[in-house]
């Protein structure tokens, strides 16, 4: 992931790490209609309760280990609305963990948040609310979380978490806070920028103009890709001319945001990472304009692009 995209090798942090056993983990689809097994951690039933802002509550009873708990909701976008997240303890006090999941993207899409065990102190609720009757939530997995290690840069903060089935989150983007643009940075003549600040759809042929003072000898851009079917590509166009298609990633196969139509054929719904790499004699001493061409009738967005430029000596 692009906020992620700093945790590489230096030097040792703890981390949160999904658990494989099955008994840590529950998942809801509330498109299908089968009977889901419940684990013993969760004593009731999931409840959708009608009401004005329509809401949806997992009793939660945290075992001995004091592990997190991860939170992966999968839902539909509603542009200008809002799905929270809240813990709800025993005497029916509530804490707001995140005021609004969505990206105002309006497309379907998938957020993970990590609900540290201090904040649920013992057992209560997690709850989903919505700005509307209509809850618009998909899916929902639910995955108790321990402590590992793993290779990270010094600066990183605790608090990073890893699937098992290899997605890196930082901690800024699983503590229920607005994503921002990551700073940017230098490592001997490379640069790392962000070019983008917010989420936004680009099926229009949004023109993203970069500012490149010196001559390059390579560069490299990544961006995270939601709306895309997984056979769909996205090229890349820069100063008016076709580079070719971004290499996109194929989530693992334990994603909750793997979805099957009526037709039998999987599609994806969250975001994918994409990367291109590029020659230096491809981009100009000056502005530099970036495009991405989308498949016809498509709607598709995109966060995080950010351009790594390695300069020539002087």
């Amino acid at each position: 992931m692009g906020h992620a995209q700093s945790l590489v090798a230096a030097g040792f942090v703890w981390l949160a790490c999904i658990g494989e056993s099955r008994g840590d983990s529950f998942t809801l689809d509330l498109t299908t209609t089968g009977q889901p097994q419940f684990p013993i951690w969760m004593p009731e039933r999931p409840l959708a309760a009608p009401k004005p802002q329509a809401e949806l509550s997992f009793a939660v009873v945290p075992g001995p280990n004091d592990d997190d708990l991860a939170l992966t909701v999968v839902f539909q976008e509603e542009v200008g609305g809002f799905l929270s997240v809240y813990w709800e303890d025993s005497s029916g006090n509530r804490d707001l963990l995140a005021p609004n999941l969505f990206e105002n993207i309006g497309l379907p899409n998938q957020k993970t948040l990590l609900i540290k065990r201090p904040t649920m102190g013992g057992p209560g609720k997690v709850i989903l609310k919505s700005s509307q009757e209509v809850l618009n939530v998909l899916r929902v997995r639910l995955d108790w979380v321990r402590p590992g290690v793993v290779r990270l840069v010094d600066n990183v903060p605790n608090g990073a978490l890893i699937t098992t089935g290899g997605k890196i989150y930082a901690p800024e983007e699983v503590d229920g806070s607005t994503l921002t643009p990551i700073a940017d940075s230098w490592e001997g003549k490379i640069l790392t920028t962000s070019v983008t600040e917010h989420a936004e759809r680009i099926e229009s042929g949004i023109d993203y103009s970069v500012a490149i003072p010196d001559k390059v000898e390579r560069a490299r851009i990544e961006l995270l890709v939601n709306g895309l079917q997984l056979d769909q590509p996205l090229i890349l166009w820069l100063n008016g001319r076709a580079c070719g298609p971004i290499a996109l990633e194929i989530p693992d196969l334990t994603d909750p945001g793997y979805d099957k139509a009526s037709s039998g054929v999987a599609h994806f719904i969250g975001w994918r990472k994409g990367m291109f790499l590029l020659q230096g004699e491809q981009l100009i001493v000056g502005e530099n304009h970036f495009q991405f061409q989308t498949p016809p009738s498509s709607q598709v967005a995109i966060r995080d692009f950010l351009l790594q430029v390695e300069y020539a000596p002087n």
